[in-house]
């Protein structure tokens, strides 16, 4: 009989090759759209020929942003259905070509030979929205790619190395950027050439990796519930989507993920005017240290969340130390730097403490989307997630903008605007206290063993090749 068969599973050397494709496609296209907020003075100066004053409202870099954002709300259905439909392999090799493609255009739109401004502008968003496309895939692979190819025990090592090459991105198109340029930048210069440049080699990577991927699913998968991976979901794409926007606990995560997720790359945006107004010259500095801890606090998260199933929990404790980190540097920015180098030091920290709270409710609202939507398939559970949070961070940065131009209660008109985003954030915080309870459906499941074959022995072992006749479609 079919349960007295020894169902071996397999953890294939190859799943290591498609994250990295994953990681390295959300590096490149992180960086591709972080790449010009440190220095939106220079880029309107360089791209639209116009003042070096950075505080320009829909200046050239905030149009960059919102492009990148815009795209993905839009577009990210299209990457959930394919991604499920097609398997992981066909949306590594959609995902890293145009990405490559809309970094080759940002390179010639950085050309000095381009005199005509609105044209060498016009090239650059263009270039910025090819690449965006990509986005609709990598931001859903991480869930797949861990049901389908790694092993219970590498499952949360596998979706947090894949969602914190994001805000790894954001660091490195932050970092690089404030380094290498000055604050004044010719119209005629080569640098920004040579910048897009380097992050066209960056596309490169992924996209020579992804030609590698030989296919989309294991020969024989790496655990019992990966057995069921390519199933058909029976409710369909639509379904599926209206299922999840229907279901409550979902919903109340989806507004607790959206607010995480926009509230600090807005606050991060919109940050670089109240510095300056106060004497503080930390460029891009500050969107750099909130990734980069951020990048660490979601290591440790996803290691517990592992261990422990305590999904809510962290996200509970996440909230709220936001919540605390974005009311403090509010409060702190308040007073003119007078301290000098401690001032520095402790906007740097109070941002830190902002990603560090904020970050790793990506991945674990990811995974707790998962749970209390399942058995809808994982790309589109969480790619719901995720287009939403786009959409809300294109409309955070537009209401602050529209609340600049009419200052309420105080002189300095982005002050209101950061008040809206603290109670925001102490929104998100008593949601998740107070109505965020799922029900972990896929961890019930395998606890009263419905989806495990009742006397299968099962074994792992890791092998390099296996032959193509036994490929799965």
């Amino acid at each position: 009989m079919e349960s007295q068969k020894e169902v071996q599973y397999i953890a294939y050397k190859e799943r290591w090759l498609i994250l990295s494709v994953c990681c390295l496609l959300a590096l490149s296209n992180a960086t591709q759209w972080m790449s010009l907020m440190a220095i939106a003075g220079q880029v309107n100066t360089y791209y639209r020929g116009g003042s070096q004053d950075s505080t320009t409202v829909y200046d050239v870099a905030f149009i960059e942003n919102q492009i990148f954002q815009l795209v993905c709300f839009f577009t990210g259905f299209a990457g959930m259905w394919i991604t499920d439909n097609w398997g992981v392999k066909v949306s590594c090799l959609m995902g890293t070509t145009i990405n490559l493609i809309g970094a080759s255009v940002r390179f010639g739109a950085s050309f000095p030979q381009i005199k005509n401004m609105i044209v060498r502008e016009t090239a650059l968003h263009i270039g910025s929205f090819i690449a965006a496309l990509s986005q609709g895939f990598f931001l859903v692979l991480p869930s797949k790619i861990a049901e389908c190819w790694f092993p219970q025990d590498q499952r949360a090592i596998a979706n947090v190395l894949s969602f914190v090459a994001n805000p790894a991105g954001v660091a490195l198109g932050t970092i690089i950027p404030s380094l290498i340029f000055s604050p004044t930048l010719d119209k005629d210069s080569n640098l920004p050439g040579f910048y897009t440049f380097g992050m066209l080699l960056l596309a490169l990577l992924p996209f020579i990796l992804a030609l590698f991927i030989r296919r989309k699913l294991p020969p024989t998968p790496p655990s019992v519930s990966a057995s069921k991976a390519d199933h058909k979901c029976e409710t369909g794409f639509i379904g599926s989507i209206i299922e999840c926007l229907t279901t409550f606990q979902f919903v109340i995560l989806l507004i607790n993920f959206s607010l995480a997720f926009s509230v600090l790359w807005s606050l991060m945006i919109s940050l670089e005017e109240p510095l300056i107004s106060r004497k503080y010259q930390l460029q891009g500095y500050p969107t750099a240290v909130a990734a980069i801890i951020g990048t660490i606090s979601s290591l440790i998260a996803g290691h517990v969340a592992d261990k422990t199933q305590a999904f809510k929990e962290i996200i509970r404790c996440c909230a709220f130390g936001f919540a605390l980190s974005v009311i403090t540097l509010r409060l702190w920015i308040e007073k003119e730097r007078n301290f000098g180098v401690m001032d520095d030091v402790v906007v740097l920290v109070l941002c830190g403490f902002c990603g560090a709270f904020s970050i790793p409710q990506f991945p674990i609202g990811v995974e707790l989307g998962v749970e209390a939507t399942f058995p809808i398939l994982e790309a589109t559970s969480s790619g719901v997630l995720v287009v939403f949070g786009s959409g809300f961070l294109v409309l955070i940065p537009i209401l602050q903008n529209t609340l600049k131009k009419y200052p309420i209660l105080y002189e300095e008109n982005w002050k209101f605007p950061l008040d809206v985003l603290c109670g925001l954030a102490v929104f998100a915080f008593i949601l998740s206290v107070t109505l965020l309870r799922p029900t972990y459906r896929r961890l019930e499941l395998e606890h009263t063993k419905i989806a495990s074959p009742e006397t299968t022995q099962s074994s792992i072992s890791v092998t390099e090749k296996r032959d193509d006749s036994e490929k799965l479609e």
